[in-house]
């Protein structure tokens, strides 16, 4: 997926006029994807205010200037003096963005019940030379028109590190964004739900919005598997139905939940962030409390496997934005990856139903080989095992995970176009040199 590309962004707002409402809407959103940004590398990244103007708002650059609110843990940005947009960081839920509701609104929101986090349970294993090669180039920036910057690449073989290399500046404790990774969270989250016999994927998705039209004949599996048929518009180069959804709108998957009915759900294959915050709307509905329902990833998945830096950031409404905005370290996107890789079981228990991980795995029709549920199998078309499936994010995130070789592999990053960096060699070669 592609978010709020520089040429398109820029070429909009220039075509569109400045003082135009659609021009001032494509200004809001950038503003809200700037402020929210800002405020998610400062707070939860840690990283200086500095380092990310100069290399993660490239899509905004020149047209918004950011600042950051370090008494108040806020970040605003305001584009051409047309609009402006502020974000709040809040402890344990991240940043948010102030759609529909003040920053005392937003801070008298529950947060999730903490819990003691799972011993670091990663070993380091054997290194292996071949990577080395690999992750030299994955590093290196041999053309300054073609940008790559690798973050972070680490590789897990049997459960142990064999790979682990960081850019300056960021380091095993850095929290770094997934971006639509987040979608595999939220996948796992329905998974838990599945096991405690809340939800069955093969019935109607239960949103009493629907029961009224053709779109209760949608299943939870046709939203896994972004089959559902409802119409959302998922382009990030101007005023879209993700883009508004995520930068403007209160709650994303109240927003995704009025898409209109286009097609017979099964029939075709369309990438929806719309789809997973919807699916994020459902599991906030299987809890009596707000709390509850922010605290069951923390308890039920981050603090089982040790995801100790994981940030799953919520929208205004308090329900978490599960297609986009989920921060961790490199090392427990991997445990979250090895979790896969060992069929839902972690240290002898089972935290994802039998059988779950070959259904998120298995292809969804439609999509050209390249889609399952929440998880995208296009790897398998280079060579890689029959078994290979991955989380996938703007910028060059992913994680693949190959059960068959336990094999997972990680890389975070900051490519601003994705096509600099050679997504292909890099899994061939890690692939190629685990045995």
């Amino acid at each position: 997926m592609s978010l709020l590309k520089k040429t398109s962004f820029l070429l909009g707002i220039a075509a569109l006029g400045y003082g135009g409402y659609y021009g001032y809407t494509y200004a809001s959103i950038g503003a809200g994807y700037a402020a929210k940004a800002t405020c998610s590398c400062v707070f939860v990244s840690g990283r200086s205010l500095e380092s990310v103007i100069a290399e993660d708002l490239y899509a905004v650059k020149g047209i918004a200037t950011s600042e950051i609110d370090r008494v108040n843990r806020s970040a605003t940005t305001r584009v051409l003096g047309i609009v402006s947009k502020t974000a709040v960081y809040r402890e344990e839920l991240g940043c948010t963005l102030l759609n529909g509701v003040t920053a005392e609104e937003l801070r008298r929101q529950p947060k999730p019940t903490q819990a003691a986090t799972a011993p670091d349970s990663l070993a380091v294993g054997e290194t292996i030379p071949a990577l080395q090669k690999t992750l030299d180039w994955t590093f290196a920036e041999p053309d300054p028109k073609r940008i790559v910057r690798t973050r972070a690449v680490l590789v897990l073989h049997r459960g142990k590190i064999v790979a682990e290399r960081y850019a300056p500046g960021i380091t095993a404790n850095t929290p770094l964004t997934g971006w639509s990774m987040t979608k595999s969270v939220t996948n796992a989250m329905i998974g838990m739900l599945v096991n405690d016999g809340k939800l069955i994927v093969e019935k109607p998705a239960p949103i009493a919005e629907w029961q009224n039209d053709d779109r209760r004949q949608i299943t939870l599996d046709n939203l896994l598997r972004m089959s559902s048929g409802l119409r959302f518009e998922e382009n990030y180069g101007n005023v879209s139905d993700a883009t508004k959804m995520l930068f403007l709108e209160k709650g994303a998957g109240l927003y995704a939940i009025k898409s209109p009915s286009k097609a017979k759900p099964g029939t075709e294959w369309y990438y929806s962030s719309g789809t997973t915050n919807i699916l994020q709307e459902i599991i906030r509905r299987q809890f009596q409390t707000h709390a509850g329902y922010l605290t069951f990833p923390h308890q039920r998945l981050f603090q089982k496997i040790g995801m100790s830096s994981a940030v799953l950031e919520p929208d205004a409404s308090g329900t978490y934005v599960g297609s986009s905005f989920l921060f961790a370290t490199a090392r427990d996107w991997a445990r979250f990856g090895q979790l896969f890789a060992q069929d839902g079981v972690w240290n002898g228990e089972r935290l994802l139903p039998e059988g779950w991980v070959s259904y998120s795995a298995r292809e969804t029709p439609h999509s050209a080989g390249r889609y399952a549920a929440q998880f995208w199998v296009y790897p398998r078309q280079w060579g890689l095992p029959a078994d290979s499936f991955m989380a996938n994010g703007f910028e060059g995130q992913l994680v693949l995970v190959v059960p068959s070789k336990q094999l997972v592999i990680v890389r975070l990053g900051c490519t601003p176009d994705e096509r600099s960096f050679d997504e292909k060699r890099f899994l061939q070669e890690i692939n190629a040199a685990v045995k």
